[in-house]
């Protein structure tokens, strides 16, 4: 990927996380990647063609940055669902509670207005929910999991209480908050554990 190329989306995504994509101007990604406006667009044909790749670039960091660790070969399931947990909160503490998740706040802000992004985000949050379904069918086959677990119900939930984690510490700028929800998540997953 040029130099250029990846200033531009650099400057894309920090200002979608932090402001959204409607209130993220071509301006403001000009001004803070320094690049002109036919640098932009010799890259990107369009506003949303950037806004996609911006997605498509923050989706493959998380992936490689935060899920190819938490859900690492050979960690224990219940370790590897524990850390997933625990990623938010360890986030907010570096951070401050600001920007929360990135996917989240962009699903929150188009999902209902954007069909591109939608999709987008949604093949995202079902790749998530593989790794967590995939992590407790490991532990089924351990037999540390629950008999009769619904595990894509159970998958769900994790991850909606995980984004609920994200979104209520930045909301109130409270990661004991966060963690308090994220401790509550554990107990519950908890009683699906078999000893």
């Amino acid at each position: 990927m040029s130099g250029t190329r990846e200033q531009i989306l650099d400057a894309a995504g920090r200002l979608i996380h932090l402001r959204g994509f409607n209130n993220t101007s071509v301006d403001d990604i000009l001004r803070e990647s320094g690049v002109g406006k036919g640098n932009l667009y010799y890259y990107f044909k369009s506003k949303d063609e950037l806004g996609y790749a911006a997605l498509d670039r923050t989706i493959e960091r998380i992936q490689e940055d935060a899920l190819a660790g938490i859900f690492a070969p050979g960690i224990d399931p219940w370790t590897q669902l524990h850390r997933f947990l625990d990623f938010p909160v360890e986030r907010a503490r570096r951070e401050g509670c600001i920007g929360g998740c990135p996917l989240g706040n962009l699903a929150l802000e188009m999902s209902d207005i954007h069909e591109g992004f939608r999709t987008r985000l949604s093949n995202a949050f079902t790749r998530v929910r593989s790794k967590i379904e995939e992590t407790l069918e490991t532990a089924k086959s351990q037999g540390t999991l629950r008999n009769g677990t619904d595990i894509v119900r159970l998958a769900h939930f994790i991850l909606a209480g995980f984004e609920g984690a994200f979104m209520l510490g930045k909301v109130h700028r409270d990661v004991d908050l966060m963690g308090s929800v994220v401790d509550e998540l554990k107990v519950h997953l908890a009683q699906y554990r078999v000893a």
